[in-house]
């Protein structure tokens, strides 16, 4: 008893993680004005932009759940922060590091993650 109690007082003091804190509604409007294009109004790869650009391979709809489990929170953060280029990406990435804050990604990715469920 004394270790339950232990463990939920552990618990409760325990910092709020970053991915607690995560406004998916903030990240939404943030995919609608910088992702959309590419990404789709619904994140399912299909933007407008492609064709314009010329896209051979669409981006991973952040829809599909299988394909989204290959990419960690942190790699998310990577590519949003450093464009695809800086990790073996799209280069058509755009980096968005001095764009969006910590906070304004968090929420990004937080938006991303509830499209796969």
């Amino acid at each position: 008893m004394n270790r339950v109690i232990a463990a939920l007082m552990i618990a409760a003091f325990a910092p709020v993680s970053a991915a607690f804190a995560a406004d998916a509604s903030n990240g939404a409007r943030i995919a609608a004005a910088k992702c959309a294009g590419c990404h789709g109004a619904t994140g399912a790869g299909d933007g407008v932009m492609l064709a314009t650009l010329g896209v051979q391979v669409p981006p991973v709809p952040w829809t599909d759940k299988a394909k989204m489990a290959q990419f960690t929170d942190q790699k998310l953060t990577d590519v949003i922060n450093n464009g695809g280029s800086a990790l073996k990406a799209s280069p058509l990435m755009p980096a968005f590091k001095g764009q969006l804050s910590d906070a304004d990604i968090a929420d990004l990715v937080a938006y991303i993650r509830s499209l796969g469920k």
